[in-house]
């Protein structure tokens, strides 16, 4: 068993950015890899900034990596009660809204 992690993953898009929305992995996870892309487009006179941080994390059951279907997926109840406990943080509220939920998939 490994011990509790906390990740981050998080979407903001607009001209003042967004607020991280907190993920805590459970026992069963005991590595989390972070991947981050930020690209800034022109829109208007300003600049339009688009930031996505996906997570990745690796447990019990196997790989666990970010995507757009529920980890629940999990052919094992390892890593289907790691991602039990999610907390979140108050949603996006942005100029342009954009939400991501922390959605994971096993395989």
């Amino acid at each position: 068993a490994g011990h509790a992690i906390t990740c981050l993953t998080y979407q903001y898009s607009g001209i003042t950015g967004g607020t991280p929305t907190a993920t805590e992995c459970g026992s069963a996870v005991t590595t989390c890899y972070k991947y981050q892309t930020t690209t800034t487009t022109p829109a208007s006179s300003s600049m339009f900034k688009n930031s996505l941080t996906l997570t990745s994390y690796r447990g019990s059951c196997g790989g666990c990596n970010s995507a757009w279907t529920d980890c629940n997926t999990c052919n094992t109840d390892q890593c289907n009660s790691a991602f039990a406990a999610v907390r979140s943080v108050a949603p996006l509220s942005l100029a342009l809204p954009l939400v991501i939920a922390a959605t994971l998939r096993c395989f």
